[in-house]
């Protein structure tokens, strides 16, 4: 919809970092210089974690043209956010299909970066990424094939020091959304506000009307997606403080009703929402786009000794390029109050 202004598994990880201007490619996390927390936009006397989500519809030529401008924007903007000390500490994308859409991975300043699974890449080796269903309901070809990755990167300023992803199995995608190698993608990052690290999870879930197929299979492939992602939480989270953040499309109430039974985490928009004293809205944000009336959102939860508190929200990312929205998507940043308790 278009706004005005605004993965026992097996893992083939991609890592790609950035530093001093040069990329290099590993198959492990290299450690790099701890980038130092900028200033805190809500109280620059906390330690605060500021993380944005964006799905930056990245959609490759020719479903969408001429998008290098607005990838160039979007990273000027992070840039921007850098030289004043706001910037998001850690950024999760969707929908970065585009090989243009690499743009923003690379030259928005952040030293570390983990890639979602490419077009080829599976978590269960020898399977298939179509069920035969699914062939015969929405491919139109003989042997179909995924003609994008999952689009997902996560960006950090801190060192991420394990990265994993589950490409979602052939049965768990509706339409047209399996035309794309969607996942999940985590991230482990140690950051200087605890000395215990936090674990980032980042997805973007199967589309409703835009997957163009029936409402009941759409549903169906959503709660194995989630069903998925509960599983994944079950095998890899290991204690730690936990931030998932994407594009879940559960703006339909049955998703977020499923969503939430099975992945029992804290709502961010609710939270903060619920507690105005304590958690600040940006001006121009919208409560309800917060909340429910988005399919972009974030989850959390923290542990025995690490809390987090969200005391600051925005959908940003509002404005107009020569008369385009940079995304049919708004970000969704959220500010979270990292406590330790003795």
């Amino acid at each position: 919809m278009l706004r005005k202004q605004r993965l026992v598994y097996s893992f083939l990880v991609e890592i790609t970092m950035q530093k001093a201007g040069y990329l290099l490619k590993s198959m492990c996390v290299v450690g790099l210089a701890l980038s130092a927390a900028g200033p805190v936009m809500a109280d620059d006397k906390k330690p605060v974690l500021r993380v944005l989500s964006y799905n930056i519809n990245g959609l490759p030529a020719p479903l969408k043209k001429n998008k290098r401008p607005l990838y160039e924007r979007i990273a000027e903007i992070l840039r921007d956010r850098r030289e004043a000390g706001t910037q998001p500490h850690v950024v999760v994308l969707q929908e970065a299909f585009d090989k243009g859409s690499r743009i923003v991975a690379d030259t928005s300043g952040y030293s570390y970066a983990v890639k979602g699974p490419g077009r080829r890449d599976t978590s269960k080796a020898g399977s298939a990424h179509w069920t035969q269903g699914t062939r015969r309901a929405y491919a139109q070809r003989p042997t179909p094939q995924k003609i994008t990755g999952s689009g997902l990167y996560i960006l950090s300023d801190f060192p991420i020091v394990d990265a994993k992803y589950k490409a979602f199995d052939s049965d768990a995608c509706a339409g047209l959304d399996c035309l794309s190698n969607k996942a999940i993608q985590f991230a482990r990052i140690e950051t200087p506000f605890a000395s215990e690290p936090i674990d980032i999870v980042n997805s973007h879930f199967n589309s409703r009307g835009s997957a163009k197929a029936p409402g009941k299979i759409t549903l169906k492939a959503h709660k194995r997606q989630t069903d998925t992602l509960a599983k994944f939480l079950d095998q890899f989270r290991t204690g730690h403080p936990i931030v998932i953040a994407g594009d879940f499309n559960t703006k339909q109430d049955k998703r977020y009703a499923y969503f939430r039974e099975h992945v029992p985490l804290v709502d961010a928009g609710e939270n903060c929402l619920g507690n105005k004293t304590l958690c600040l809205v940006a001006e121009g944000t919208k409560e309800d786009e917060l909340l429910y009336r988005t399919n972009d959102k974030q989850f959390y939860d923290g542990n025995a000794t690490v809390s987090l508190t969200p005391i600051w929200m925005a959908r940003n990312f509002d404005e107009l390029l020569d008369g385009r929205p940079l995304s049919d998507h708004l970000g969704y940043e959220v500010h979270y109050e990292v406590t330790v308790r003795d």
